[in-house]
């Protein structure tokens, strides 16, 4: 009876062991999978960030350039209204020395006062000063445009 009730005891025992070694083989595996899973995750978290920072990049990329355009603007703004006053000064200047020549071809050619040569001579003088300036002045317009036409195109670029 003693040895009946030590196999049935034993049998138990087993009978527990088998148990727990298969309950310890579902765990195993639960570990296993939430391991897999977490590294899964780990991965899916690091590739968000590297997205992230890539995202992060391109907007300030994209901030830096937008400065740089409403500079680009800035610079064409003022390139434009330089442009618009030597348009001003040449049309101002251009009017000035036709007034200057057609004061000076109403001046009388021949049997003039004594005091008049020397004032044509003035006059002729002022006009090639004033033709002078022009021209510089048209010259410093060419360079304005020209550099406002290569920021333009720049900024569309």
């Amino acid at each position: 009876a003693a040895e009946a009730g030590l196999r049935a005891e034993a049998a138990e025992l087993a009978r527990r062991l088998q148990e727990l070694e298969r309950r310890h083989e579902k765990t195993c595996e639960e570990v296993f999978r939430v391991q897999r899973q977490a590294l899964f995750m780990k991965s899916e978290r690091q590739a968000a960030e590297d997205r992230l920072g890539a995202a992060q990049k391109q907007l300030e990329q994209a901030q830096d350039e937008a400065r740089r355009l409403r500079e680009l603007h800035g610079h064409a703004e003022d390139a434009a209204r330089l442009v618009r006053d030597r348009d001003r000064k040449i049309t101002e200047l251009s009017k000035e020395v036709f007034r200057l020549k057609e004061a000076l071809n109403a001046l009388p050619e021949s049997g003039s006062p004594p005091q008049s040569p020397p004032n044509t001579a003035a006059l002729q003088a002022q006009i090639r000063a004033l033709e002078e300036k022009l021209e510089e002045t048209e010259r410093r317009h060419s360079k304005v445009v020209t550099l406002y036409r290569s920021h333009l195109l720049y900024a569309v670029q």
